[in-house]
């Protein structure tokens, strides 16, 4: 779930969500989304499945008994070659699209298949969010994003004995209650607000504005904090801390947003994933926008230690792109 900020440089929910990393749904002055979050960052659900090379059949017998590596492994494998060729937070198209096609493989093969649908909603966010440069583009992703998380929805409601407006309607609560003994069903609502939120920022603030895009955010962002806090490395707490700081405040339609709120939420998403470089991003740009004189100078060691921080190797992407925000934004709070 994920206050998005759309590209490398974030301009609006991963890196938002929903919100990574044009015209924003919900912004700042400065270039923020939501999802990014949201998104982003969210990595603590990644099951990076290295798939070892086949050695050379040497007979009949070995060549039919060999059988290529499945969907799911085929785009796992790919997904843990997601930084291979990155330029400064900007990845190559290549390696994330073969991930994407092999998610989409295994979705097609077993629909009903959750964690497949989830590893398709987490590619996707990654293309858009890191390795698409191009509105057109970021569009056709997050549209694909948005219409895979729904029919996930679509097949929980199913599962869970309710209807779509119960899943949507009811209290957090109510709904964790219901969705909980359906193994794989956090991630999606996870993903689902991260992609509504990036949807969000490619489409336009009246898009977003007409379905209702920070009402979702925020009502799955809550399902997933019920079900399991801890998903996506506090993702639950980043996305919807990120659509508290960058969401404007509209009365009779987003009133309830609150930049303190804003800066709880992403402290608790720091508390639970400390590594998770858009839960450091996130909590020291809400601090440096919303903070007194000590949250600014909190803000500025956040920031720097972004910069500071070694590239983490199965993270080298998401830790290039937060530290090239970092570096602009301590440019400018000096």
């Amino acid at each position: 779930m994920t206050v998005l900020r759309t590209g490398r440089a974030f301009a609006s929910l991963h890196e938002g969500q929903l919100l990574s990393q044009g015209t924003e749904v919900f912004m700042t002055q400065r270039r923020r989304h939501l999802g990014t979050a949201i998104a982003m960052g969210a990595l603590a659900f990644t099951l990076s499945v290295a798939v070892s090379a086949q050695p050379a059949a040497t007979s009949t017998t070995d060549s039919a008994s060999s059988s290529p590596p499945a969907p799911l492994e085929r785009g796992d494998a790919a997904w843990a070659r997601r930084g291979d060729g990155q330029s400064n937070g900007l990845a190559a198209a290549a390696p994330i699209a073969e991930a994407v096609a092999a998610y989409e493989a295994a979705l097609t093969a077993e629909p009903s298949n959750l964690e497949a649908r989830a590893r398709l909603l987490r590619a996707l966010w990654f293309q858009g969010q890191y390795a698409t440069a191009d509105d057109a583009g970021k569009q056709k992703v997050f549209e694909r994003g948005k219409t895979v998380g729904e029919q996930g929805l679509d097949q929980i409601a199913a599962s869970a004995k309710k209807t779509r407006s119960a899943i949507d309607e009811g209290s957090a609560q109510a709904v964790a209650e219901a969705v909980r003994p359906i193994p794989g069903a956090a991630p999606i609502f996870f993903w689902s607000a991260v992609h509504w939120g990036l949807w969000g920022d490619a489409f336009g603030k009246f898009a977003a504005a007409r379905q209702g895009v920070a009402g979702k955010i925020r009502d799955r962002c809550l399902v997933v904090l019920a079900l399991d806090e801890n998903l996506e490395r506090g993702g639950g707490h980043r996305v919807l801390g990120r659509l508290h700081a960058v969401a404007p405040h509209v009365p009779f339609f987003t009133g309830w947003i609150d930049r303190t709120t804003a800066i709880a939420e992403l402290r608790k998403a720091l508390a639970l994933g400390p590594e998770d470089p858009l839960n450091r991003q996130y909590l020291g740009e809400a601090l440096l926008e919303y903070g007194d004189a000590a949250g600014r100078g909190e803000a500025r060691n956040i920031l720097q230690a972004i910069v500071d921080h070694a590239l983490v190797p199965e993270q080298a992407v998401e830790w290039s792109a937060a530290q090239a925000v970092a570096r602009e934004l301590l440019g400018t709070a000096r």
